[in-house]
């Protein structure tokens, strides 16, 4: 990334103008009413330095000396920085030379993750839905008596934290990572936190994604209006809580899940009362009935002193009952407008779930589709046997599953909203 386009990803991506430009200082500012400079040349030192970097896989950046990758915790704002004065957490053994510094992202690091927001990002979906409003970065700007630009928007990015190690000696990537793993396990096992190294930058801008379509002030946020069933809120805060991938998407599918019994139920005695209400049945004919009860036996099958419904039966009346697709495609391209398009041309790779043509006018199909591609991830999931060819396998389909969290994320919101009641 040059520093013309930092320049320029800066003003589109944080709202932020170009007040004052020289030969050795940019001053950007916010709706014209705060502002902040930032050297030409400590851009271009810290663009150099990230330019020097090696990167592995997404989320890693290293040479031989420093390392850093992003982490994720189980909190928004863990409480072991809650008790310090600064989001800053340093040890060092002297030792073997390695220091290791558990923080908000260095210069290069977050330079880095602008680029991934700028190059991943379309123009017009900026313009339309801005990833941050310029009201926060004001506040920001309030609270600092010398604001410092790059270190505001450090603030900006939520659950934006980095571990770095460095070393007085040369070191392989993989002394590094072994390195980051023991120490992040130190903390989680004696602070009672998780924490975990992050593989995909997805898993950083998801929640500012999520950001932008939403409310982001608290001060936006209004009373509820509606009262929603207890249990699938308790399902939905534990999906976006968890760091782990395949948690949130069984915890999303649980929302889902909650309605299977009731509404095959109904669907059976509605097609048991439409049988029983046609002019051409009579109870007195043997026949009549032995067709009534065909009905009921495909339906509902008998296994371990039990009736079982059809799971994936239910799930596509469950959609039907709760999900209006145009609603959801629209949502989905506010999230991501690569998402409709990526349902449409990809099975989900481990799982073999169906395409899904939210374009198509066969709303039938779509429902179909669509409840093919959960239960079929879903049982990927669950049923993780060596001998099953579609199998999901932790770390290695990661990044396909991410794919499908935002999908099953917002049904799972649909589904809560459409079976609320309005407070009288």
């Amino acid at each position: 990334m040059t520093t013309d386009e930092l320049k320029d990803a800066l003003q589109n991506l944080f709202r932020l103008e170009v007040k004052t430009e020289t030969k050795t200082s940019i001053e950007f500012s916010v709706r014209g009413n705060y502002s902040a400079k930032i050297s030409i040349k400590e851009l271009k030192q810290i663009v150099d330095r990230l330019n020097s970097l090696d990167k592995y896989g997404e989320t890693e950046i290293y040479n031989k000396l420093c390392y850093e990758v992003a982490v994720g915790f189980d909190s928004f704002r863990p409480t072991f920085f809650a008790m310090r004065d600064t989001d800053a957490i340093e040890k060092e053994d002297k030792t073997t030379g390695v220091k290791y510094i558990l923080s908000k992202p260095s210069d290069e690091y977050l330079i880095y993750i602008i680029e991934f927001l700028y190059e991943t990002d379309s123009p017009d979906r900026r313009n339309r839905n801005p990833y941050f409003f310029p009201y926060r970065i004001e506040r920001l700007f309030e609270k600092r008596k010398t604001p410092k630009l790059l270190e505001i928007i450090k603030e900006l990015i939520p659950r934006f934290y980095t571990l770095r190690i460095t070393s007085t000696n040369n070191l392989k990537r993989t002394d590094f990572e072994n390195l980051s793993f023991a120490f992040l396990f130190s903390f989680s096992y004696n602070l009672d936190t998780s924490i975990s190294p992050l593989r995909f930058l997805e898993e950083v801008s998801r929640s500012i994604r999520i950001r932008r379509i939403r409310r982001a002030s608290i001060e936006e946020i209004e009373p509820p209006k509606r009262t929603y069933i207890n249990d699938l809120i308790l399902h939905y805060q534990k999906g976006i809580s968890s760091e782990s991938i395949d948690h949130q998407f069984l915890s999303f599918y649980h929302i889902i899940e909650h309605f299977f019994e009731k509404i095959y139920n109904e669907e059976i005695v509605n097609e048991i009362k439409s049988h029983l209400t046609l002019p051409s049945f009579s109870y007195k004919r043997e026949k009549d009935i032995k067709g009534l009860v065909g009905v009921i036996q495909k339906r509902l099958k008998y296994k371990n002193d039990e009736f079982q419904i059809n799971e994936p039966e239910a799930l596509e009346l469950t959609l039907k009952k709760f999900v209006v697709i145009e609603e959801l495609k629209n949502e989905l391209t506010q999230f991501d407008n690569t998402l409709v398009e990526y349902y449409k041309q990809h099975e989900v790779t481990f799982s073999g779930g169906n395409r899904v043509n939210f374009d198509s006018n066969n709303f039938e199909e779509i429902y179909k589709n669509l409840s093919n591609r959960i239960y079929k991830t879903r049982n990927s999931i669950v049923h993780s046997k060596e001998t099953d060819k579609t199998r999901f396998i932790p770390f290695r389909d990661d990044k396909n599953l991410l794919r499908e969290i935002h999908l099953i994320r917002v049904i799972g919101e649909k589904i809560i909203i459409n079976s609320s009641t309005v407070n009288a």
